[in-house]
């Protein structure tokens, strides 16, 4: 089964160094929106304006799918 790696950017980069084993590019977007969704719950710097980042890349470092963020609030 191949290996993905989600790796974070946010002005950090915070690489994935286990990966997950996921049978197809379906299983890949289910994951990397399961994954987003805790992240960007638990973290408020993007509301910095600071883009955050998933790049989902396989074995061989091929970047196979990309998630952005960003988030500013209005006039108050």
């Amino acid at each position: 089964m191949p290996r993905y790696f989600f790796n974070i950017q946010d002005g950090s980069d915070f690489p994935d160094k286990e990966g997950t084993e996921l049978p197809d590019m379906k299983a890949v977007r289910v994951d990397a929106i399961r994954a987003s969704a805790g992240m960007l719950r638990d973290n408020a710097s993007y509301w910095d304006g600071t883009e955050w980042r998933m790049n989902v890349v396989d074995d061989d470092g091929v970047t196979v799918l990309r998630l952005r963020f960003s988030a500013q609030p209005g006039a108050a």
